[in-house]
């Protein structure tokens, strides 16, 4: 506990929301992504045990004092940001649906997170293991960082192909012409707003 009080205020705040992250993501894997059908039960077999390393890994580079510069630290910063706001935003968006990869997707959703991105979940999660890889400059974070974003691309795609063969296949690909992957399209936006002004 008295090495926690000898940091600075940043690595405080720091460590603070990963600690914070890592609770929302547990809260939710077990309440608004549960894993019920075959491949989504499989997936998580190795996705939740990665998540974990991550976050273990992250916890130890903290105590072990193993931080990168000042800037970094605030690159950090805001990248935590971003992910909790997101996260937290792509929560209420969705309150009402449920998730883990499925089959058939009843609704398409395009306000709220998803107008700035079409996966804001898996966004969100890989502004975290961004933050957290570029922060602790850890072989074992750039390595399940690597596996978690090639999860998250994977299954957006698999996503996807199913709603382009759902019933909003075609507003789905108007929506994808409109909105970025997991990040957003800036040409949209000032599409958007050269049509408003």
């Amino acid at each position: 506990m008295s090495q926690l009080l000898t940091r600075s205020s940043i690595e405080i705040l720091l460590f603070t929301l990963l600690v914070a992250i890592a609770l929302m993501l547990i809260v939710a894997r077990f309440t608004v992504f549960t894993a019920t059908k075959g491949k989504s039960t499989w997936g998580s077999y190795l996705y939740d045990p990665i998540v974990a390393i991550n976050l273990l890994a992250s916890a130890q580079c903290f105590f072990a004092g193993s931080y990168s510069q000042y800037p970094t630290k605030i690159a950090a910063l805001i990248l935590y940001i971003f992910a909790v706001t997101l996260f937290l935003w792509s929560i209420r968006t969705t309150s009402t649906l449920r998730f883990a990869m499925s089959e058939s997707p009843a609704e398409l959703i395009t306000h709220g997170a998803f107008q700035f991105s079409r996966h804001p979940f898996y966004s969100s999660y890989i502004l975290t293991w961004a933050a957290s890889s570029i922060l602790y400059e850890s072989i074992i974070l750039w390595s399940t960082s690597i596996y978690l974003f090639a999860f998250y691309f994977y299954s957006a795609t698999q996503e996807e192909k199913a709603m382009e063969n759902g019933p909003h296949a075609a507003a789905y690909q108007v929506y994808q012409q409109e909105v970025g992957m997991f990040l957003p399209r800036i040409t949209s936006w000032l599409r958007s707003l050269s049509t408003h002004s």
